[in-house]
């Protein structure tokens, strides 16, 4: 960035001064300067003024860097919400939870983002089976002690049970949360700056699901997977699936002190880079973010045909107070009444409609007309139905108002709401039909592009206050005699207090009787509720999003990219330009408009190795970024053995010091790091020098008296010197190193 120049760099009294000593030479017949003479008060008077004109030039506000960051494309970010997956337990029988649900949490109101279909069944049992071992790891998920699913080393064929207390339905979607340790020194890639959605993951491995259907055990029936947000146990997610066949009790050691209803999940292809380590496996679950609803719109699409029915499940829907109103030719809203007869009463011209709550299902209804009973919608409109809490409709009006420019409404004694999912509408007066008309107005960050006719508004969340436009800049709310500015959905929340621990999500913030006895529980920790960013904090990021490589140009930006590609842990990366695999004697030989990307996943093991599914999700990740004229390979590491021989004069104390000297060399010949550096470079050479320079610093060695090396691996080479040279994308790691002691008295 370019320095800013400090343009208030004097202060009044030193350009008072300034201006007195210039009198005698400018003006010699001015020679009484005292306070009393005029002319001393007008160059007080003009040097206060310049002073004050140096003080406003130098001076950039807020608003001003406001504007230079939207230039930029960004604005202060808005507080956001918590979300955490929440479990329930305990209910006899099946029943619904809408959406919208609210959830206590102390003194914070969590709300279910989708409808959860409960089932009535409890995870009793989890037992994973190796090829060498069978355990019960229930007490670990009960105590949130993560454990491995198909054992340390995630070997084709283990099994992972599911036990159940009762047998699952059948035809139902059953969802299974499931969510993987994080624990990890490497985090998972996010993406980069300015990254549109990614396709979905490429598996590493593949596992089947299957659940009992005999009582010997051997009767074992697929089952029908309808979604799989975790890739096959890869990643955090969801798995949704279906039964078509009933269930089977079955008692299955070391779990056979009762028959339980079990699911099976088999390795069938192995190929994970990081063993999954299951942390928490619910059903019943559901995700709830951190707000609450004052109200809310859920749109329709009319179909065009008589006796137009829609349906919607929603908490809010379903307990609070709702309105129906539908789209004319113009753009605007009607409110249709609901009859309280039949729609077979009503006449070809009546605007009205019919509600229907479900109990079982918590949904409502609505039915209208078929254009002789009743108006009927016609297909290019849009119906809509807005709920709303009768306890807190005050909050929905926004007032009256009165015609003129730039009017604000202060509605911080409703509190803060969100910007996001806010909306607005004005009522207008329909002269030719005598009714009240709704227009929707449009929420935007300023009025600079706003012209006269858009319906825009803007909402200060720190003071509070909707502000409307100008006619020049936004439009003018038509002027009313009562309230006509309201909301149509609004909720309030976010901030980092959402971040709630586990199990404090504990309750039903409503009680309903249908629930009494179900316990809820969030069996991790909330995450994603931050505060509104500051300017400063805005600043800050938009000076790291411009360093952020979003096009792959150079070789640090094919790395920087690779390194966070989502859902990916990349431990190490590099990128070797006008370089393709084959190629034999690089880099004299070269190869134009290439681009190789050699990456190391994050793994347990000593010499992690990206597999094919691994490769190709970094390859797609990269081939968003790169350009269009050059050629990517992206290829896993090569690994290089390397063994020292090596004869050492030592002190005599120190004759017994072999072992650690091949423990100093195993530290420095190893691929990858461990907390104290990356590990060798790619493709550096291993001179006898490295290997004299590390033995010879350490206490006791006299000297080295005879040194070679070996090495084993791909497209490897050793010079007449003893030195070996490895290819671009080699890392080296240690073989049994032999160390011969001789004491120096010895010689």
């Amino acid at each position: 960035m370019l320095p800013l120049p400090n343009l208030d760099d004097r202060l009044y009294e030193q350009m008072l001064q300034e201006a007195r000593k210039a009198i005698p030479k400018l003006f010699p017949q001015w020679t009484d300067e005292n306070a009393h003479d005029p002319g001393m008060t007008m160059l007080e008077l003009l040097t206060w003024m310049t002073e004050m004109q140096q003080y406003y030039l130098n001076r950039i506000t807020a608003n001003n860097e406001r504007k230079f960051l939207k230039l930029l494309g960004v604005r202060p970010r808005d507080e956001s919400s918590a979300s955490v997956v929440v479990s329930f337990a305990g209910a006899p029988i099946p029943l619904t939870i809408p959406r919208g649900t609210p959830l206590r949490a102390y003194d914070q109101t969590f709300e279910t983002d989708e409808t959860l279909r409960f089932v009535p069944a409890v995870l009793d049992k989890v037992i994973v089976r190796t090829d060498t071992a069978v355990g019960d790891f229930t007490s670990n998920l009960k105590s949130g002690i993560a454990f491995y699913a198909f054992g340390p080393d995630a070997s084709a064929g283990s099994r992972l049970f599911v036990g159940f207390d009762r047998e699952l339905p059948v035809d139902t979607d059953i969802v299974l949360s499931i969510r993987l340790s994080d624990r990890y020194p490497v985090p998972i890639g996010r993406g980069g700056v300015g990254t549109e959605e990614e396709q979905p993951m490429v598996a590493p491995s593949s596992v089947s699901w299957k659940f009992a259907t005999g009582d010997d055990g051997d009767g074992w029936m697929p089952i029908t997977t309808v979604m799989d947000t975790t890739a096959h146990l890869s990643q955090t997610g969801e798995i949704v699936f279906r039964l078509h066949d009933r269930m089977k009790p079955l008692s299955m050691y070391p779990a056979d002190d009762k028959k339980r209803y079990w699911l099976s999940c088999t390795l069938e292809q192995e190929g994970y880079e990081l063993s999954p380590k299951l942390e928490s496996l619910c059903i019943n679950a559901v995700r709830a973010v951190q707000r609450q609803t004052v109200c809310e719109s859920v749109p329709f699409r009319p179909t065009g045909e008589a006796d137009f029915a829609c349906e919607t499940i929603g908490h809010l829907a379903y307990t609070g107070n709702v309105s129906v109103q539908v789209m004319d030719d113009k753009g605007r809203w009607r409110e249709w009444k609901r009859t309280t007869r039949l729609l077979e009463d009503c006449g070809p011209g009546d605007r009205c409609y019919e509600l229907e709550r479900d109990p079982s299902a918590k949904s409502v209804k609505l039915r209208f007309g078929d254009g002789e009973h009743g108006v009927m919608p016609a297909r290019e409109h849009t119906v809509r139905l807005i709920a709303w809490d009768p306890a807190k409709e005050d909050r929905l009006w926004v007032g009256t108002s009165n015609g003129l420019p730039e009017q604000e409404f202060d509605i911080s004694r409703s509190g803060t709401f969100r910007r996001s999912g806010m909306g607005l509408q004005v009522a207008v007066r329909d002269s030719a039909a005598d009714e009240w008309m709704w227009e929707d107005w449009e929420l935007v960050d300023d009025f600079d592009n706003s012209r006269s006719t858009d319906r825009h508004y803007t909402y200060d969340r720190s003071e509070g206050l909707i502000r409307f436009g100008n006619n020049e800049q936004g439009a003018i709310p038509a002027k009313c005699g009562i309230p006509n500015i309201r909301f149509v959905s609004l909720q309030t929340g976010g901030g980092v207090r959402g971040n709630v621990k586990k199990e404090m999500i504990n309750a039903f913030a409503e009680f309903a009787p249908e629930w009494e006895g179900i316990s809820v529980a969030n069996p991790a920790a909330a995450s994603g509720g931050d505060e509104e960013e500051s300017l400063e904090e805005a600043k800050l990021r938009v000076q790291q999003e411009l360093n952020a490589p979003t096009r792959a140009v150079t070789a640090e930006d094919y790395e920087a990219i690779a390194s966070d590609t989502p859902g990916l842990r990349v431990a190490r990366v590099k990128a070797i330009p006008q370089y393709k695999p084959g190629l034999r004697d690089y880099p004299r030989e070269k190869a134009p408009a290439q681009m190789t990307v050699v990456v190391v996943p994050y793994s347990e093991r000593d010499r992690p190795k990206a597999g094919p599914a691994f490769l190709e999700n970094v390859r797609r990740h990269l081939e968003r970024h790169r350009l269009l004229s050059t050629e990517l390979h992206v290829i896993s590491a090569a690994y290089i053995k390397v063994t020292v021989h090596a004869v050492v004069v030592v002190e005599p104390s120190h004759k017994d010091d072999a072992s650690i000297i091949a423990a100093v060399l195993k530290r420095l010949l190893r691929p990858m790091g461990h907390g104290d550096g990356e590990g060798w470079r790619f493709g550096r050479s291993v001179h006898k020098g490295d290997i004299y320079g590390a033995i010879s610093r350490l206490k006791g060695v006299v000297y080295v008296q005879d040194l070679w090396i070996d090495a084993e691996g791909p497209s490897v080479r050793k010079d007449g010197g003893g030195d070996i040279h490895l290819p671009p994308y080699g890392l080296v790691y240690s073989g049994e190193h032999e160390v011969e002691l001789i004491g120096v008295t010895d010689l």
